[in-house]
C-alpha cells in the first residue's frame, strides 16, 4: 500500500495528539475521592480487573481460533483485546447516571495496568509477530502515563487552572478522533488497500469484531453481580476499550495498514454499541423513574 507521506505524518500526529488529550483531559478530572473510590469496593475491583485483563483477551483469541482471521486483523484484535480503560468511560457512565466515581478511579487503574499489561502480554498473545517491548513501554509512558500524572497533579494543586481547561482539551481530544477516522478513512479509500480490505475483512472480520464487542460487554455484565450500577460500570469498562492505548501500541511497532484498520474498526463497533447500549439504559431507568424527565417551559418533555 503506498500512502502519501505527508498524509502519514499527519496522521500519526493526530494519533498522538488524540492519545495525550484524551489521558489528559481524564486526570484532569480526577478529583482524591475518585482515585480512592474503587479500594472501598476490593472485590468489584478485583473482579474488574480479571475481566479485562483475563477474560476479555481471552475471548478475543478464542473468537480467533473459532473465525480465523488474516495476521494483521488477528493483531489488531488482540492488541484491543489487551488494552483497558478507555478515558471515555465515566463520561459514558455520567450519561446513564451510573456510579461516576467508581468509573473513573476504575479507569484511572486500568490505564495505569495497561501500560504494564500490554509490553508483557502482547507478545505472548501475538506470538509470531515482533513487539518491541522497550520502544512499546516507552511510548506508552511518554504519551500516557506523564499525560495523567502531570494533568493529575494540576488538578490537585490548582483545581481551578484544571476546571478551566478540562473542556477546552476534552474538545479537542473528541476532535482529533474524528480526524484520525476521517484521514485514515480517506488513506483507505484513495490507495490498493481498499480493496484488498474489502477482500480481507468481508462478514468475516465484521462478525469478528461484533463479536468480540458484544462479547466484552457481556463478560462485564455477567461478572458485575446483582448491583445494576456495578453491572453498568463493569460492562461498560470492559466492552468499551483503550482505543488510546492500542493506537500507542499499533504506531511504535506495526507498519502494517490492516493493524490500524481493525482497530479502527472495533473503535468505531465500540461507539456504536455504546450509544445504543447506553441509550437503553437511560431509557430504562427514566422509565422506571430513576432519571426525572426534562421540563420544556413548564412541560415534560416527552
Amino acid at each position: 500500500m503506498v500512502v502519501n507521506p505527508l498524509v502519514s505524518d499527519i496522521g500519526n500526529y493526530a494519533i498522538w495528539f488524540f492519545v495525550v488529550t484524551s489521558i489528559a483531559a481524564m486526570g484532569l478530572n480526577l478529583t482524591v475521592g475518585e482515585i480512592l473510590a474503587p479500594w472501598k469496593k476490593k472485590g468489584l475491583l478485583t473482579i474488574s480487573l480479571f475481566a479485562n485483563f483475563l477474560a476479555v483477551p481471552l475471548f478475543a483469541f478464542l473468537i480467533l481460533k473459532l473465525i480465523p482471521l488474516d495476521s494483521g486483523l488477528a493483531t489488531g484484535l488482540l492488541i484491543v483485546a489487551a488494552a483497558a480503560g478507555a478515558p471515555s468511560l465515566p463520561k459514558a457512565i455520567s450519561i446513564v447516571k451510573g456510579d461516576v466515581a467508581y468509573a473513573v478511579g476504575l479507569t484511572m487503574i486500568l490505564i495505569l495496568a495497561t501500560i504494564l499489561y500490554m509490553p508483557l502480554v502482547l507478545p505472548l498473545l501475538i506470538g509470531d509477530v515482533s513487539i518491541d517491548k522497550t520502544n512499546t513501554i516507552l511510548y506508552l509512558i511518554v504519551f500516557m502515563l506523564i499525560p495523567l500524572i502531570s494533568t493529575m497533579a494540576l488538578r490537585a494543586r490548582v483545581p481551578e487552572v484544571a476546571k478551566r481547561i478540562y473542556p477546552i482539551v476534552s474538545r479537542s481530544s473528541d476532535l482529533s478522533i474524528i480526524l484520525v477516522l476521517l484521514i485514515y478513512t480517506f488513506v483507505l479509500f484513495t490507495s490498493d488497500f481498499t480493496v484488498m480490505a474489502g477482500a480481507i475483512l468481508g462478514l468475516q472480520g465484521v462478525l469478528v469484531a461484533v463479536l468480540f464487542i458484544l462479547g466484552s460487554f457481556a463478560i462485564g455484565h455477567l461478572m458485575g453481580g446483582a448491583d445494576p450500577q456495578n453491572r453498568e460500570v463493569l460492562s461498560f469498562g470492559t466492552g468499551f476499550r483503550n482505543v488510546s492505548a492500542a493506537l500507542v501500541v499499533v504506531t511504535a511497532n506495526f507498519r502494517d495498514p490492516q493493524i490500524m484498520f481493525m482497530v479502527l474498526v472495533i473503535a468505531i463497533f465500540g461507539i456504536i454499541f455504546m450509544m445504543v447500549f447506553g441509550g437503553a439504559i437511560y431509557r430504562k431507568k427514566r422509565k422506571e423513574g430513576m432519571i426525572p424527565k426534562l421540563r420544556v417551559r413548564g412541560r415534560e418533555a416527552k
